[in-house]
């Protein structure tokens, strides 16, 4: 990666008791389970060990306002020592409507692209276009954010994205606590990592791909 650019590290909160149940998790305020605790220290200790190793600086932390996110991003704030720590709505999860609640094997067929069968549902289009807009208020190319966010807008905002030269996803999904790494020109984000562990970033920003 050119660490000359901006740097948006998407990172997808702890686990819930709804994850571990397959349950379609919006925009209700499930809390993070113990488990999810866990995974938020082991997060933390990583992205320090990374700081201390490299001597990398994060300028901004920024959360979902949900609490199993926000919980999250407190945490990481204070391992990275990053003294800018706020939430903002547009990296909210993805408002899933009457699916919230219902199994995700069962739901899951209504929630690719912009569909009509659900009114409720949140189109494609209008998350990543709020996304779009977080980005173009809170980051620069002096910048280095971390977002914690949610698994489907991840998912989708990585899905839409303009990839590095020869990049590609091969795993569409994204483990509990590991990040999304987007270089940031001023202009677009560019996706060069997908579901990379806290405790192997810096094999992708200072050794690449």
């Amino acid at each position: 990666m050119d660490t000359g650019k901006g740097i948006i590290i998407f990172i997808r909160h702890g686990q819930t008791d709804w994850n571990t149940c397959g349950k379609m998790q919006g925009r209700e305020e499930i809390p993070l389970n113990e488990v999810g605790l866990e995974q938020a220290v082991f997060a933390s200790r990583g992205l320090k060990e990374f700081c201390k190793k490299t001597g990398f600086k994060f300028t901004k932390v920024i959360s979902s306002p949900l609490s199993r996110a926000s919980v999250t991003g407190k945490m990481i704030a204070e391992a990275v020592g990053c003294d800018t720590f706020y939430c903002d709505e547009r990296i909210i999860e993805r408002d899933f409507g009457v699916l919230s609640g219902k199994p995700y094997d069962k739901a899951s067929r209504y929630i690719t692209g912009d569909v009509c069968e659900i009114p409720s549902l949140e189109p494609v289009s209008a998350l990543v276009e709020r996304v779009n807009e977080f980005i173009r208020d809170n980051a620069s190319v002096n910048d280095r954010i971390i977002c914690v966010t949610h698994g489907a807008v991840t998912r989708i905002y990585a899905d839409q994205a303009k990839k590095a030269d020869g990049y590609e996803i091969k795993a569409p999904f994204l483990e509990n606590c590991h990040l999304v790494v987007y270089s940031y020109d001023g202009t677009e984000p560019v996706l060069e990592g997908y579901n990379v562990s806290p405790c192997e970033l810096d094999k992708l920003i200072y050794e690449g791909k």
